[in-house]
């Protein structure tokens, strides 16, 4: 099987080439950095095509020698970035992927569409129990960016029968994480050993999930492509599905590191706050852990630990400053 990766480069296509190639998969992908300053991508030993290009950009002809494509090119940062600058979250979360879909509209042999989408598309329902089929209901204009890709990609493939499927992804931590992802700036201000952290919204909720998880729930996806075709699926979870404030996230990751570091509790960020109340919901999803035979190997402090171990080793190679 060969699979296509838009946004390889980043930190969930980096993993997910390094995953697939070591399977045996024949992977290729695109991104806007050259190959050389894609730092994520240097420790892929396994031999892997790759198109220094924006997505609009692609070769129809390209996409025509590959099975599956997976969107990652849509993960444009929600926080701060989405309240101060609407126009560019606008259009950089949704043009790629209404290019992407036009350029397979016209590919006769289509391969099968995987879009990551998040939960902030539900975030302006009021502690819901969210299932893979509650209706969408964001409340930022990231959240509403990500629905509309999601009513795009039903548009297309139902009109132009463009197998796809839809990943509602949650809250990921892990190897290559960005660092302005709240565990990861956690743990980098604990080990630079900062005296003070500011936190965002600290009562709001969180279900994360490890990396490690997130590459073994696509393996278990590519395996299943027939039966996923026009399914919305809940990537998400831990072992046990604890979801935490973000104070005590915080209070977890102090605790491994065993960093003195004092919190300073900071004001709500925009779609943090629902109903005069800090986000708290909760996820079922055992429709999809049935459907896949998949369940979370990693609870949260395990997979923080793994995290912190390879911030720890980054900072040795300079990276993250």
């Amino acid at each position: 099987m060969k699979i296509w990766v838009t946004g390889i480069g980043g930190c969930l296509g980096s993993n997910l080439t390094s995953t697939f190639a070591s399977k045996g998969y024949e992977v290729g992908g695109n991104d806007i950095l050259r190959k050389e300053e894609a730092w994520r991508l240097h420790d892929i030993i396994y031999p892997f095509e790759y198109v220094w290009c924006a997505t609009e950009d692609l070769d129809k002809s390209l996409l025509e020698k590959y099975d599956v494509v997976i969107d990652c090119s849509i993960g444009f940062p929600d926080r701060p970035f989405g309240t101060l600058s609407p126009i560019k979250t606008f259009y950089d979360n949704i043009q790629p992927s209404f290019f992407l879909l036009e350029k397979l509209r016209r590919i006769e042999k289509k391969p099968h569409l995987i879009t990551p989408s998040s939960f902030n598309v539900f975030y302006g329902l009021d502690s819901p129990k969210i299932t893979e089929k509650t209706p969408v209901q964001p409340s930022t204009l990231y959240g509403y960016t990500k629905a509309s890709v999601e009513m795009l990609v039903k548009c297309y493939g139902n009109t132009f029968n463009i197998p796809y499927t839809i990943l509602r992804v949650g809250s990921a931590y892990g190897e290559k994480g960005r660092g302005d992802e709240l565990p990861h700036k956690i743990i980098l201000y604990a080990l630079k050993g900062k005296k003070q952290f500011i936190l965002r919204s600290p009562k709001a909720k969180r279900l994360w999930t490890y990396s490690g998880d997130v590459s073994s729930f696509y393996l278990k996806l590519i395996e299943h492509l027939n039966e996923v075709k026009g399914e919305t699926l809940h990537l998400a979870g831990n072992r046990g599905d604890q979801i935490v404030e973000n104070i005590e996230l915080y209070n977890i990751i102090v605790s491994l590191i065993d960093s003195n570091m004092e919190c300073v509790e900071g004001e709500y960020e925009e779609g943090e706050m629902v109903h005069g109340k800090p986000i708290d919901f909760t996820i079922d999803s055992s429709y999809t852990r049935k459907l896949l035979n998949w369940s979370p190997q990693y609870d949260l402090g395990e997979g923080l630990l793994k995290t912190i171990e390879w911030f720890k080793e980054c900072q040795k190679k300079y990276i993250y400053g």
